[in-house]
């Protein structure tokens, strides 16, 4: 790696953890893949578990990870809507007669 390279990643880590809380969005994103939640309901369930941790941060006053917790879920659904994370996993529906 490059010295370019290198201070391209620091900022670019660097404006991650402002804006995300964590170093790198995209394999946050990848790793919810791995979450018993994203495996048995899909992205869009996910989304609403951080936005619920929003309000509890909200209710709290923790204005800074209400803002964090918020990007990530608008991260998570801009994959959903390009088609790199499934919305939601299709559930066995029991037929009533």
């Amino acid at each position: 790696m490059t010295q370019d390279e290198e201070v391209t990643t620091s900022k670019e880590i660097s404006r991650s953890r402002r804006r995300y809380g964590v170093n790198h969005v995209d394999r946050y994103a990848v790793g919810i893949t791995e979450t018993i939640t994203y495996k048995m309901y899909g992205g869009n369930r996910v989304v609403l578990d951080l936005i619920t941790d929003s309000q509890n941060f909200l209710a709290e006053g923790d204005l800074n990870n209400v803002r964090k917790t918020l990007n990530i879920a608008k991260h998570l659904l801009s994959e959903i809507a390009n088609g790199k994370l499934v919305a939601t996993k299709n559930a066995k529906i029991k037929k009533l007669d």
